[in-house]
């Protein structure tokens, strides 16, 4: 049950005595109403409180459910004063003085949220008001006139504030006999519960003050008003608790399918995804041989040599790695790490060049690349032009920074494809694209990009220099394998489970339940069992093997 349930739950059993014991020896609530009618008669003789039409006794139309030995119902104008306030117009507004709540104002008092007024009224007026109509004083209830959620405040100050007439409503209570906080949750619970049926307009649905004074109040003995309210004070913080956890829970949910494909990429480049093998070849022979072909690839001039980087520091390294895995840097396993040059563009389209773009997160997309100049193609090198496998790494720009994707030859209609000067190609060697690809892709390259960028906020840029620094956890080829797979075939039940949560429920195919009769009991077994029409004949099965009787 959630938070708010659970409150309105509390409030209901509150006022139908269901909440706390009855003590016999409490004296009955009509003795204690007989009292308030004795003292509200004595001020009204005494010209402090005017004499109105009385209502009739409450009705049994109007008793929503019985109530304990001992309680009564009554209406609210029973026990207290219902009214409004004097009407202040907008011309008499000032831009500071005694505060002017309006029906918003009052509800979030009532909410205990913090209130700053747009509105304010001079000191005169202000005391020329309450002279007329007097002021809310400690343990008065104001409610806005809209307030389907039961938004009651129980004034708890004696600093000055005037309020806008109709829409707050101002309840006193004529005797110390009653516990103000139970009749304001007793209010609150019958608004919850019937608001539809109290409120009134053609607009919208709003109190007024002579329906409030006809709302029948169920009334308890005055020891166990006091019991009540102790109890539901407790339960609140109850419910306060709970509330907390729920909005850490939605937190979490809300985030769930962020977090999850980041979770699944962060275990699997820590080898803690699949299981390693102890036959696999180790890393660091691995690292060898790439060493070794990238040397016979610059001795035959197909490679630049390029300048070694210093060896990798304790202080670089984030966690651990398996046994037989090692940390790298990304040049040791590439052969080609380079910014792609700036373009000649052409409306000729035979040789794309891809830009930021085309490199999303879901791939490449090749309708977003313009053309280079066909004039222009013999100034590109052959090791410019993109093959499948090349990592292509947005390197420039604040929010497109850091995004990376997998060139696929088969994606691109045309002869080729260059990249553009904001994208930075990777080229790996011996290493599976798609594992160094996850790497790269993962948090614990993403959140550290911007700290390796340079430049302006505007023109953010990672340079060559920093990529081919940037380290790489290295496993057994075999095992990069297992990881890719595992990996896919993962991702692909985040978005399953994506597509299923965003799926809206088919309300008109579910069999409705219990409301049937008992000879029409299948159809109810199959709704309280899931199965709804349409179903295909394999989940009907499941349902059937995990709710079906043992033969």
């Amino acid at each position: 049950m959630k938070a708010a349930d659970l409150r309105k739950s509390i409030l209901q059993a509150a006022v139908q005595g269901k909440l706390v014991p009855q003590d016999k020896n409490d004296e009955p609530a009509s003795e204690l109403l007989k009292r308030i009618q004795a003292e509200k008669a004595v001020l009204i003789k005494e010209g402090k409180l005017k004499k109105e039409k009385p209502l009739s006794p409450v009705t049994e139309d109007e008793i929503p459910y019985d109530l304990p030995n001992g309680w009564t119902w009554c209406h609210l104008s029973d026990l207290g004063n219902i009214q409004s306030s004097k009407r202040v117009f907008t011309s008499e507004f000032v831009s500071k003085g005694i505060p002017f709540y309006r029906g918003t104002e009052i509800g979030a008092l009532a909410g205990k949220r913090d209130v700053v007024s747009k509105y304010y009224i001079t000191d005169k007026h202000y005391q020329d008001l309450i002279n007329q109509t007097g002021k809310p004083i400690i343990g008065d209830l104001l409610m806005p006139s809209i307030c389907p959620d039961g938004r009651i405040w129980l004034v708890d100050t004696d600093e000055p504030f005037y309020f806008k007439d109709g829409r707050v409503l101002w309840v006193r209570l004529l005797t110390e006999n009653i516990d103000n906080k139970y009749i304001q949750q007793a209010l609150k619970a019958r608004l919850i519960a019937d608001y539809s049926n109290i409120a009134s307009g053609t607009t919208f649905a709003e109190l007024k003050i002579f329906i409030l004074k006809q709302i029948a109040i169920p009334l308890p003995p005055l020891f166990e008003q006091e019991r009540i309210v102790r109890k539901i004070d407790e339960l609140m913080v109850l419910c306060d608790e709970l509330e907390v956890a729920e909005k850490e829970l939605d937190t979490l949910e809300s985030h769930f399918f962020n977090y999850l494909p980041k979770s699944i990429l962060q275990a699997a480049v820590q080898g803690k995804l699949v299981p390693q093998d102890k036959n696999d070849e180790s890393a660091s022979e691995l690292l060898k041989r790439i060493q070794a072909e990238k040397a016979v690839l610059i001795k035959e001039g197909k490679l630049k040599k390029e300048k070694p980087l210093p060896p990798i520091t304790e202080d670089e390294i984030p966690y651990d790695l398996p046994d037989g895995w090692v940390w790298c840097r990304a040049i040791d396993v590439c052969s080609y790490i380079q910014r792609g040059k700036s373009p000649t563009y052409s409306e000729t389209k035979t040789y794309p060049v891809v830009s930021q773009k085309c490199v999303q997160w879901k791939g490449m997309n090749m309708s977003k690349a313009r053309f280079i100049a066909p004039e222009t193609v013999s100034k590109y090198e052959e090791s410019r032009k993109l093959t499948t496998g090349d990592l292509l790494w947005n390197s420039t720009g604040q929010g497109t920074l850091g995004r990376i994707a997998i060139y696929d030859e088969r994606l691109n209609p045309y002869k080729y494809a260059v990249a553009d000067s904001h994208v930075t190609v990777l080229r790996p060697l011996q290493v599976l694209s798609k594992y160094m690809y996850y790497w790269f892709a993962g948090p614990e390259v993403q959140s550290t990009i911007e700290e390796r960028a340079t430049g302006s906020t505007k023109q953010i840029e990672l340079v060559t220099s920093t990529i081919m620094s940037y380290i790489f956890p290295l496993p057994p080829l075999e095992e990069q394998q297992r990881i890719v797979t595992k990996v896919d075939e993962l991702m692909a039940l985040c978005d399953e489970l994506k597509r299923v949560a965003d799926q809206p429920i088919n309300h008109d195919n579910v069999i409705p339940f219990p409301a049937e009769p008992k000879e029409n009991i299948e159809p109810i077994a199959m709704a309280a069992r899931g199965k709804v029409e349409g179903m295909s004949d394999q989940a009907n099965q499941a349902i059937e093997d995990l709710f079906g009787e043992d033969e």
